[in-house]
């Protein structure tokens, strides 16, 4: 094995690694009798078992149940009779902890492209993965950990310039999350690419879209309801709007879920935004179609109560942000 296959299985082992290592936990002390704030959680249980009469929010999330179903039956005749009854969380924390693993090597190509040395790429990853978000997606059953995978699949191809892949994958992206959709969009404002290719696969996709829902609506015609279209679901959680935004940033609790998805990183990442602005630092220099993902993540705050899982979308943008502020700080020579 040559040197550089070797570093390159260095870093996968490392990422696998250390997202066990924080993530087990949670996993093993799940309980779906007190999901703890996760209440979405016996909805995807649910939609695993074949059972969809569940909420229309998370009805259509439909890849992240389907694979834990397919991986509780290969894993099945594995598990002893004492231990069968964490075969549920067990299948939903295979699937999770690959697709959260997999978004973290993904991270690292992501850092490596923006010019971090792989070092600096690699604490990035880590500032993801020891997220308290990252852990409750990656160890507990619920579906966000596609939809972070399919923000760093968007950003990725977006910076890479990839038109082409990018426009393959979106009808398969469109579906991991509703709250995917405004991302697909973000390609639009990028020069480089085609964008006219870029548009017609937002079409097909949204086509995949209205056809992956009115597939399950034709299964279930009587527990689909009227405030199930999603215009009408936007409204329902626009109504709520103010009192989410008092929540969110005007109590304590909403002031924790602030701090939830980057901790002290949020003031590093404030530091190294304020270098790169004022050109203090010019070796990094953050894409600003990057940006674009703050209105973003912030309109999902008004539609959501939880706010931290809502701004952890802004991975992409804080952990570069932090790690040149880190950078600067710790390459600063004394006098």
């Amino acid at each position: 094995m040559n040197t550089k296959a070797a570093k390159k299985l260095l870093v996968v082992f490392i990422i696998f690694g250390f997202n066990y290592s924080v993530s087990f936990q949670q996993f093993i002390h799940f309980d779906w009798t007190d999901p703890r704030g996760l209440g979405d959680s016996a909805s995807y249980l649910a939609m695993s078992n074949g059972d969809s009469d569940i909420a229309s929010i998370h009805r259509y999330r439909i890849i992240i149940p389907f694979l834990a179903d397919c991986v509780r039956e290969v894993i099945q005749p594995f598990i002893s009779a004492e231990q069968l009854h964490t075969l549920d969380a067990l299948s939903f924390y295979i699937v999770n902890y690959l697709i959260t693993s997999l978004t973290g090597l993904l991270l690292y190509i992501f850092l490596i492209e923006l010019r971090f040395k792989p070092e600096r790429s690699l604490l990035g990853v880590f500032i993801f993965l020891g997220s308290r978000i990252t852990i409750l997606s990656t160890g507990a059953p619920i579906a966000d950990s596609l939809y972070y995978l399919a923000i760093i699949i968007i950003l990725y191809c977006c910076l890479t310039q990839r038109s082409i892949l990018l426009s393959v994958l979106n009808p398969l992206l469109i579906i991991t999350k509703e709250t995917t959709v405004p991302f697909l969009f973000l390609p639009l404002f990028v020069k480089t690419l085609n964008r006219k290719l870029i548009f017609f696969s937002i079409s097909v996709s949204f086509i995949v879209l209205f056809w992956v829902r009115n597939s399950v609506t034709e299964v279930l015609p009587n527990v689909v309801k009227p405030s199930d279209p999603i215009l009408s679901t936007i409204t329902s959680h626009l109504e709520s709007g103010l009192e989410n935004l008092s929540q969110g940033y005007f109590s304590l609790a909403g002031w924790h879920g602030l701090f939830s998805p980057f901790s002290v990183f949020w003031v590093i990442a404030f530091f190294g935004a304020w270098l790169e602005f004022k050109k203090i630092d010019t070796h990094y220099q953050i894409p600003r179609f990057l940006l674009l993902i703050i209105p973003i993540t912030f309109g999902f705050t008004v539609l959501s109560s939880n706010v931290g899982r809502m701004l952890h979308s802004l991975f992409p943008l804080v952990i570069p942000y932090a790690l040149i502020g880190i950078d600067y700080i710790l390459s600063r020579k004394q006098n």
